[in-house]
């Protein structure tokens, strides 16, 4: 069409506009990678904002009689929200290749940070068990205070650890309705390794 149009008014030096197309087209495809990159890591920070908040979850059972938890944290619908909205809001602007390359890429990165903060709260989730075990033995034959409730049921570590555990698995059923398998993205399989030995330990002490 360009060339028809050209042509209509007499011009004839196609191989200049060709060179610059050409050069043009170069110069957006070199910046591909960098427009990829920036995309993701936005989204991952986006993300990531919200799944800090499982560290939150300790201070949301310790010593205040809530119910054993039932369903995944609030966090988690506002951590994947960015997400949910990329699949709508890319349709007809970006190819489904290219949105689904980048959803792969922030899953994968949140997954591992994700990772990272709930292996450091079950961690302190353990050494404060470990430390009320103690205290409890050294105060042994006296009215000591431990975190389980007033009717003997199950312990703040075991409601702390079921949340945690219950918010993993609503992420690895968020990874499938966008199209994933859980095991497509890095990390998870490890995540889930961890939060079922959590949940693992909750069932035991219930």
């Amino acid at each position: 069409m360009v060339r028809q149009r050209l042509e209509a008014i007499g011009f004839k030096n196609f191989s200049v506009v060709e060179d610059a197309l050409a050069d043009s087209k170069s110069c957006l495809s070199s910046s591909i990678p960098s427009l990829n990159t920036r995309m993701t890591q936005h989204l991952t920070e986006r993300c990531c904002r919200f799944l800090k908040s499982a560290s939150e979850v300790p201070r949301l059972y310790r010593r205040t009689n809530k119910d054993m938890p039932v369903r995944a944290s609030a966090y988690m619908d506002n951590a994947l929200r960015p997400l949910h909205q990329l699949l709508t809001d890319s349709t007809g602007l970006v190819t489904p290749v290219t949105a689904q390359a980048w959803l792969r890429v922030v899953l994968s990165d949140c997954t591992q940070k994700y990772y990272e903060t709930i292996s450091e709260v079950l961690s302190s989730v353990r050494k404060m068990e470990e430390s009320l075990k103690r205290l409890k033995q050294a105060r042994k034959g006296a009215a000591a205070a431990t975190t389980a409730g007033a009717n003997g049921g199950p312990t703040d570590d075991t409601k702390i650890r079921l949340q945690l555990a219950l918010d993993v698995e609503y992420l690895g059923e968020q990874i499938q309705k966008m199209g994933f398998q859980p095991e497509d993205i890095s990390m998870f399989s490890t995540l889930m390794d961890l939060v079922k030995e959590a949940r693992e330990l909750a069932e035991q002490n219930q």
